[in-house]
């Protein structure tokens, strides 16, 4: 998966990275990267890391992908990688997405694809009911697809991404920002 992102990134871009834990695809990925994430421990952990591994074009905050503090027009490329299924407003955190992307900028995501076997959209709905994991969503690629295209995005690549090791498939898009009319 971090070489298919990688590959989808622009050299020299400058990106935000949406749910992005403790850094690895953005110590990875880019000329110059921001990280959000909701929980400290992570933000705290991805910061230790960025210490440790002495680089300098990565910078990670504290922050609700709702609700982003940067400027409009400000990433060249937004990542979302195992987060917007498990986000109660994934619309809000799209539109945010798009804020903050210039235009024609690029948007990659992907969520577990939960939806696309009918045992684990169950598993998920009663782990969800008991408070352990909050899936809010489970979908199919094609139901991805669209949510993404709703979002106002341009879908410039969909597939299903699943290792012989994998017990779920992963569902990978690569989108562009619509241009404002």
């Amino acid at each position: 998966m971090l070489n298919k992102i990688a590959d989808d990134v622009d050299t020299g871009n400058s990106v935000l990275e949406i749910a992005g834990g403790t850094g690895l695809i953005a110590f990875e990925v880019a000329k110059k990267v921001c990280g959000i994430d909701i929980a400290p421990s992570i933000i705290n952990e991805a910061k230790k890391k960025l210490k440790q591994k002495e680089i300098e074009n990565v910078e990670f905050f504290l922050e609700d992908t709702y609700k982003l503090h940067f400027d409009r027009n400000s990433f060249d490329t937004v990542i979302c990688i195992n987060a917007l299924h498990n986000m109660k407003y994934p619309e809000k955190a799209s539109s945010e997405i798009k804020r903050v992307l210039k235009p024609e900028g690029k948007m990659i995501a992907s969520i577990v694809g939960i939806g696309e076997v009918l045992r684990f959209k169950i598993i998920m709905t009663i782990s969800t009911i008991m408070g352990q994991l909050p899936v809010f969503h489970k979908l199919k690629l094609d139901e991805f697809a669209d949510f993404i295209d709703k979002s106002g995005f341009n879908i410039l690549k969909k597939e299903k991404i699943k290792d012989e090791k994998d017990i779920m498939v992963l569902l990978y898009i690569v989108s562009e920002s619509r241009k404002q009319r």
